[in-house]
């Protein structure tokens, strides 16, 4: 038996299955005609690099020299990323008044760190903040260090909480009406692991 080839006769070979299993991962975001292209590139390349009945380890040396499948897969219109907002963030807020104000500075600061929260969310939790720290010594008659104190990290981070829970709620509901649309829309005849026509890839054949 040739090295490696511990598959059954017609299976797709293991190395190549994994890679287009990552090649699928990273491209969810695309649609499923540019997904269908990634995939007809890979058995090109594969096929014509290892031959249409390659050992093991020339379909490993085939997929090197492809790279990594996250590395085929363009970037996003615009740059940005599909990735879910940090929901950290709206958590540490939430619990600032009962940590005494510690969550919720550490949840501000977050939020304007966090990649995945644009600044204009921040922006927003900072002006509830500021404005519950305001508003309260000057509604009350607290004193106004500790209404200040009370107000933006108490009635202030928990209004920044409700509103950025109620933005990643959107996001999220968004998301998956996204994913829903497209799956429905997929065509569902084509089998994921065939190669195009043409392109055969064969396991390796045992000796």
């Amino acid at each position: 038996m040739t090295a490696g080839a511990r598959v059954s006769r017609g299976a797709l070979p293991t190395p190549l299955r994994a890679y287009l299993h990552r090649l699928d991962v990273a491209a969810r975001h695309l649609s499923f005609t540019a997904r269908q292209d990634l995939r007809s590139h890979v058995w090109s390349e594969v096929a014509r690099t290892a031959g249409p009945a390659p050992t093991e380890d020339r379909l490993v040396r085939a997929l090197d020299r492809l790279g990594p499948p996250e590395a085929l897969v363009p970037t996003p219109v615009g740059g940005t990323s599909p990735v879910l907002r940090d929901p950290v963030v709206v958590h540490l807020l939430g619990c600032s008044l009962l940590t005494a104000g510690v969550t919720g500075l550490i949840g501000l600061v977050r939020v304007w760190r966090a990649p995945t929260w644009p600044v204009r969310d921040a922006l927003t939790a900072t002006v509830l903040v500021v404005a519950g720290a305001v508003a309260l010594p000057l509604l009350t008659g607290v004193h106004p260090v500790a209404g200040a104190l009370l107000g933006g990290l108490g009635a202030g981070a928990l209004s920044a909480a409700l509103v950025l829970g109620a933005v990643l709620l959107i996001q999220r509901r968004t998301q998956r009406r996204a994913l829903r649309t497209e799956h429905t829309a997929e065509p569902v005849a084509i089998t994921t692991d065939t190669p195009p026509r043409g392109r055969v890839i064969r396991p390796p054949r045992e000796v």
